[in-house]
C-alpha cells in the first residue's frame, strides 16, 4: 500500500487493511495475454524486422524500374565522350539524342572533339558547338564537335549548324547535296578559293581546335 505523503522511493510497504482495495501498478498496462499475442506475431511474421527487410526488397525493384523509364523518357545526352563519332536527332520532347557510331561510318557526321565540361569551344567552333546550364546557380558545360568527313562524302545541308546541328547528315551523293572536294589540317578561311573557279555554289567550313577545314560545293 502506498503511502501519499512521501515520494515514491521513500515509501515501505505496508500490509493491506481491511477495507483497502487493490490498485493496480502506476506505469502502462498491458492486457491480459499480451505477452502471448507478441509471441504468436513474432513467430507469425518474424517481427518488425522481417517487415523492414520486406519493404526494402520491394524498394529496389521499384526503384530500378523507375531509373529505367527515366533514362529512356530522358536519355542521358552527357554520354558523349571525346573521340567520339556520330549525330544527333531531336526527339519529340524537344532533346536531343546522341547515337553513337564508328568514325568510319557512313552515319558519322559529326566528332566530339571536347565533351561536356565547363571548358568553352574555340571561337573558330562555336558554329559546331553546344551549351546548357541546369539552373541559374549550376556553371555551364560546353560540348564541342567538328565535321566528320572525307573528300567525295556528301552531306545534306552544311549549313545545318547551331540549332539545326541534329538536322546534318551524310547522304549519297546526287543533284542538290554538298560534296566535301578539299579538306586540309588547318584552320583556313580561304579553303575555297579554288572551288569558287569550278564549282558556283561553295560552303567553307573551318574548325580552330583540332585546326581543320573543309570545302563543300553543291552538285
Amino acid at each position: 500500500m502506498e503511502q501519499p505523503n512521501l515520494p515514491r522511493e521513500q515509501q515501505t510497504w505496508q500490509p493491506p487493511r481491511p477495507g483497502d482495495q487493490w490498485q493496480p501498478p502506476r506505469g502502462r498496462r498491458k492486457r491480459p495475454g499480451y505477452r502471448e499475442q507478441q509471441a504468436r506475431n513474432a513467430r507469425m511474421f518474424g517481427g518488425r524486422r522481417k517487415w523492414v527487410l520486406l519493404a526494402l526488397a520491394a524498394a529496389v525493384p521499384i526503384s530500378a524500374v523507375g531509373l529505367v523509364a527515366w533514362g529512356l523518357l530522358f536519355p542521358r545526352s552527357d554520354a558523349e565522350r571525346t573521340g567520339d563519332c556520330g549525330y544527333y536527332t531531336r526527339a519529340a520532347r524537344g532533346g536531343w539524342d546522341f547515337h553513337r557510331r564508328a568514325c568510319t561510318d557512313p552515319d558519322a557526321v559529326l566528332l566530339i572533339t571536347n565533351g561536356w565540361s565547363t571548358q568553352k569551344c574555340a571561337t573558330g567552333d562555336m558554329p559546331f558547338a553546344r551549351s546548357r546550364q541546369k539552373n541559374t546557380r549550376s556553371p555551364t558545360k560546353y560540348l564541342c564537335t567538328h565535321l566528320n568527313a572525307k573528300v567525295g562524302e556528301c552531306v545534306n545541308d552544311p549549313g545545318n549548324v547551331n540549332a539545326h546541328l541534329y538536322r546534318i547528315r551524310k547522304v549519297p551523293c546526287g543533284t542538290g547535296v554538298f560534296e566535301v572536294d578539299t579538306r586540309i589540317d588547318a584552320n583556313d578561311s580561304k579553303v575555297c578559293d579554288a572551288s569558287r573557279k569550278r564549282f558556283r555554289e561553295t560552303k567553307a567550313i573551318t574548325h580552330a581546335s583540332p585546326a581543320v577545314s573543309f570545302c563543300l560545293h553543291k552538285i
